[in-house]
C-alpha cells in the first residue's frame, strides 16, 4: 500500500516538529523504525486527550495544520481523530515514515450501522504496515498493531485483535478482549484517502445533529493501566482488570476536573459554556 496524492495536501512542512517531540517529552535517535514508532504512538495516545469542547464553544473543528498544532501542542488541549490522526501522520512523515490515511467504521455495540467516519493510519516501515491510531479515546490501542491476520497485541493488560474480514483481502476488523468475549472496535478497508475527504468527513461529525460529538460532552483520557471516559455527567473509570468506577459530575467540579483529570484548562467563561451544554443533574 503506497500513500495516494501529493504530500503537499497534508502540509507536512508546516508541522513544528520540535514542538510536538517537547509536548510529547520525547528525546533522543528518531530513526524511522518499528520501535521509534512505538515510542511516539505510546508517548501521543498517553500524553494529548480526547476531546470535543471546540465544537460545544461554537469554533468548530479546523483541520488546517498550523490550527491544529495551535491547539494540542501550544495550548496543550487535546481534540478527536481527526486532529490527532492527522497531526500524528505528518509528524511520522517528516521523521520518514511511509503514511497513508485509512477510513475505519466504528462498530461497538451500536444497534445500527454508524457512519464510515474514524480517521486511522497504515504506516509502513520496511517490509512491514503497521496500524497507528492515537484518536480513538479510551478504547483506543497505545501502541501500533502489526497487520497480521489474527495477531494478538497485549498492551499493558489492554488486549487487541487484529483480523481480516473473511473471504477479504482488504478488510479488517479491530477488536478489544473485554472478559473472555471480543468487542470490535471498527472496521476498515486499505483504500488511501485524500485531505479533502478528512475535510468532507469532518464537517458532518463535527456538525450533524446525529453525531455523536454535537450537543454532548465527551472526554477521554488514558493512561497504562485506567481509561478514564466523561460522557455529559457520566464519569467512568476503567481499569485493565476489568474493574470500573463510575460516578456524575456536578456543575461545581467541572472545571477543576478538566485540569485535574484532563488537563485541560478552560477560563471561566469556556467552563461556562461547557457546564451549560451538560444536562440536568441525576435527582438526588
Amino acid at each position: 500500500m503506497r500513500p495516494i496524492g501529493s504530500a503537499a495536501q497534508w502540509q507536512a512542512d508546516r508541522l513544528d516538529v520540535q514542538a510536538y517531540l517537547d509536548r510529547l517529552g520525547v528525546t533522543g535517535p528518531l530513526e524511522p523504525d518499528a520501535q521509534t514508532l512505538r515510542r511516539l504512538h505510546r508517548a501521543h495516545a498517553l500524553t494529548i486527550p480526547f476531546e470535543n469542547l471546540d465544537i460545544l464553544l461554537g469554533r468548530g473543528i479546523d483541520l488546517d495544520v498550523d490550527v491544529m498544532q495551535s491547539k494540542l501542542l501550544r495550548s496543550r488541549r487535546g481534540g478527536y481523530c481527526y486532529e490527532h490522526n492527522m497531526l500524528f501522520a505528518v509528524l511520522l512523515e517528516r521523521l520518514g515514515y511511509e503514511v497513508t490515511r485509512l477510513y475505519a467504521r466504528p462498530i461497538l455495540d451500536a444497534p445500527k450501522p454508524l457512519p464510515r467516519t474514524h480517521l486511522i493510519l497504515s504506516v509502513a516501515v520496511g517490509d512491514e504496515t503497521y496500524l497507528a491510531d492515537v484518536g480513538f479515546g479510551d478504547e483506543g490501542p497505545l501502541e501500533p498493531i502489526p497487520v497480521s491476520d489474527g495477531i494478538v497485541s497485549e498492551q499493558n493488560g489492554w488486549v487487541y485483535r487484529l483480523a481480516r474480514v473473511k473471504g477479504t483481502d482488504k478488510e479488517w476488523v479491530l477488536s478489544l478482549r473485554r472478559g473472555d468475549d471480543w468487542f470490535p472496535l471498527y472496521w476498515y478497508a486499505t483504500e488511501g484517502h485524500h485531505h479533502i475527504d478528512c475535510v468532507v468527513a469532518n464537517y458532518f461529525i463535527s456538525t450533524h445533529s446525529s453525531s455523536p460529538f454535537t450537543g454532548r460532552v465527551f472526554l477521554e483520557r488514558i493512561a497504562e493501566d485506567w481509561r478514564l471516559n466523561l460522557n455529559h455527567r457520566k464519569l467512568t473509570l476503567t481499569r485493565s482488570d476489568g474493574s470500573v468506577e463510575v460516578r456524575y459530575v456536578v456543575d461545581a467540579e467541572v472545571r477543576e476536573l478538566l485540569a485535574k483529570q484532563f488537563e485541560i484548562e478552560l477560563t471561566e467563561e469556556e467552563a461556562a459554556v461547557v457546564v451549560a451544554a451538560l444536562p440536568a443533574p441525576e435527582p438526588s
